[in-house]
């Protein structure tokens, strides 16, 4: 009877699952962090003078340039205007969502003292907008008195006669700020 040694089989993998894995575990974290921003960013009102979108744009076009450039010495020169404009194109939009929403981060994470204060409010249906599902059931406006600025969060009408009673005219917030903006952490109805 002859036996023979038989090798254990090895998985290989292959360079397309490598990067598929790599490109996974770079954009998993991106997309998260992306969710989670937009989140924070529904309870976050920031001060009026701040130019928000501009920096936003600011940091999409810088990013843009650098991969820009960097394409222009790595790429043959009959490719390289269209794969200078590709480079370009990726490192705006990747510098653009990267940073959005950051600011409102930096209210949620750190704030210089949590406050309350009683506001004015106001309810209205149809809700703000939220994502490809349309509106929300019910927006309620509060008067940010940090800020100045009037801020629409979204709820639903099983949530509002739950905590809403007949008569009670205006809302008491708890709010998380800083000298950027503020973070509607909580709010009650109130009687005057």
């Amino acid at each position: 009877m002859c036996h023979y040694y038989k090798k254990p089989m090895m998985f290989v993998f292959s360079k397309d699952f490598v990067n598929l894995l790599i490109a996974m575990a770079v954009m998993l974290p991106i997309y998260w962090h992306m969710l989670w921003a937009s989140h924070v960013s529904y309870k976050t009102v920031l001060i009026k003078t701040f130019p928000e979108f501009t920096i936003y744009i600011s940091i999409g076009v810088i990013l843009g340039i650098i991969l820009a450039v960097r394409a222009t010495f790595l790429r043959p020169v009959s490719k390289a205007a269209k794969q200078i404009f590709y480079m370009f194109l990726a490192g705006f939009c990747f510098g653009f969502v990267s940073t959005l929403h950051i600011f409102d981060i930096y209210v949620y994470l750190f704030p210089d003292k949590v406050i309350n204060y009683a506001s004015d409010y106001d309810v209205v249906v149809p809700g703000p907008p939220r994502g490809k599902n349309g509106h929300c059931e019910i927006g309620l406006w509060i008067k940010d008195v940090h800020t100045d600025r009037w801020i629409q969060l979204c709820t639903n009408e099983r949530a509002l006669q739950k905590k809403r009673k007949q008569g009670m005219d205006e809302v008491w917030v708890t709010a998380r700020v800083n000298k950027l903006g503020t973070y509607i952490v909580d709010y009650q109805f109130n009687y005057k």
